[in-house]
């Protein structure tokens, strides 16, 4: 069930109206449950066995770790769950890079008689759940929840596919007084709307229009290779945050505030501020739970760099399992390491205020991500390396194929301005006037065009991770 679907939303109509007609805290709990149970299972229903399984196996963990303490369960239970992932998202990957070192056949996957397919939001209920058992151990929580309301938390459907990754902070509260106010119908609609805008009027047609450089790159030349990883950055961000809109959407119409993923990211001034408003709740998670742990900056220069590159290499290699994402989370850390250098050694390469120069740091910020995004969309380490030497080493002429440039900017001037959208200080006086009139013809807007402009009903990108 993709969000952006009709079948969602006849799905998601029927659970709000089920969720709102008795006053019942219990009624509600369950009516959710239930509906994230049929969500997740419309996917694959065995595999809602196999995260039910891993559910109840964390769960069994959770007292001993609170009543003991111990570090060696702790291990154990997280052991568990990096096991897991590990064989649905990363055995090929190791097989294959095993087979291509020793040539041994027992690594040759091409032989096997079997194939492992990837349980949906696997890598998202993994993180979450690990999270809540460490701060379990860390003494955190107050009060354990019962296996109705642990099950409940990390099933939760308007998040579970792609996140925001929750903590427990971000959900259990609210179950206390599950109530919804006139400001949440609005933003929640605002957000459904705005979320659903990004996804089908943005991502899905640049979408269309450059998946086809990527997948054949050496058909194309440098400025059409240039132009697709220009409006990659734009589909992902349209794709990602078009998704977590619409999750933070929905709860916030079933009464729940979950955290927020994007905050403006592409008017960052520097990479260390990209990452606090990109994917955020990842972002942090990676923060509280690899960096930190490692010793964070506590320690001497070299270790703290250290530190971060680790941090970043274990968050790009959990997007995908592939040298790409290895060098996509590499890229990012060499970025911050530069950053840190500079700063620590008081270099400054451009004046500190104005205008003119915060645009130059705004836009040297935006073009290093961008650049970074190669390695994030190409299938290979080959191809990503092909679009840097057609730049930077010989600029190559148009070849079989050309991307439309006339096509691609109108869809890139979009999602900027959907972007615009998440910094509301830069909101004119008459905008927050006038925001439930607006909101209205917004979605009247969008619901014209969407049968004229809407691409092909793409799944979302983080799906795949």
């Amino acid at each position: 069930m993709i969000f952006t679907s009709t079948l969602f939303f006849v799905f998601f109509l029927i659970v709000y109206v089920l969720y709102w007609s008795w006053d019942s805290r219990k009624y509600r709990e369950w009516i959710l449950l239930i509906a994230s149970l049929v969500f997740y299972a419309s996917w694959n229903p065995p595999f809602l066995l196999h995260l039910l399984g891993i559910i109840f196996l964390n769960y069994l963990f959770l007292k001993p770790i609170a009543k003991t303490k111990s570090k060696k369960l702790l291990t154990i239970i997280v052991l568990i769950d990096l096991i897991n992932l590990g064989i649905f998202k990363y055995f090929y990957f190791v097989s294959d890079n095993l087979f291509y070192v020793t040539n041994l056949s027992l690594f040759n996957t091409s032989t096997f008689s079997f194939r492992i397919i990837l349980p949906l939001a696997i890598s998202f209920y993994t993180f979450q759940v690990m999270a809540f058992v460490i701060d379990v151990y860390r003494g955190k929580m107050e009060e354990l929840p019962n296996f109705f309301h642990f099950t409940l938390f990390l099933l939760f459907f308007p998040q579970l596919v792609a996140g925001p990754i929750m903590r427990a902070k971000d959900f259990f509260p609210r179950l206390e007084n599950l109530r919804i106010h006139k400001t949440a119908i609005f933003t929640g609609l605002f957000l459904i709307g705005l979320g659903a805008c990004k996804k089908i009027l943005i991502a899905d047609n640049l979408g269309g229009l450059i998946d086809p450089v990527f997948l054949r790159p050496r058909e194309y030349g440098s400025g059409s290779l240039l132009l697709a990883t220009i409006g990659f950055t734009w589909q992902v961000y349209s794709d990602f945050s078009g998704y977590t809109d619409v999750a933070k959407g929905c709860a916030l119409l079933f009464g729940f505030n979950i955290p927020r993923n994007f905050n403006a990211p592409f008017f960052s001034k520097n990479i260390h501020e990209l990452w606090r408003k990109w994917h955020i709740t990842l972002g942090t998670w990676l923060k509280d739970y690899i960096y930190i742990p490692l010793g964070g900056s506590r320690g001497s220069e070299a270790r703290t760099n250290i530190n971060q590159t680790i941090t970043f290499a274990l968050g790009g290699l959990w997007h995908g399992a592939n040298w790409t994402f290895l060098a996509w989370g590499l890229s990012h850390g060499l970025f911050l390491f530069v950053e840190r250098t500079f700063e620590r050694k008081g270099i400054r390469t451009l004046p500190e205020s104005g205008k003119f120069f915060t645009g130059i740091r705004i836009i040297w910020t935006y073009t290093l991500f961008t650049l970074a995004g190669v390695f994030f969309r190409t299938i290979n380490i080959s191809d990503s390396f092909y679009f840097f030497e057609s730049w930077f080493y010989h600029i190559r002429p148009e070849q079989v194929n050309t991307l439309s440039f006339n096509l691609v900017i109108p869809y890139i001037i979009g999602g900027f301005i959907f972007h615009s959208a998440e910094a509301p200080a830069r909101y004119p006086l008459w905008f927050q006037r006038n925001r439930t009139k607006l909101l209205l013809a917004f979605l009247l807007i969008g619901a014209l065009i969407f049968g004229n402009y809407a691409g092909k009903g793409q799944d979302f990108i983080y799906f795949a991770f």
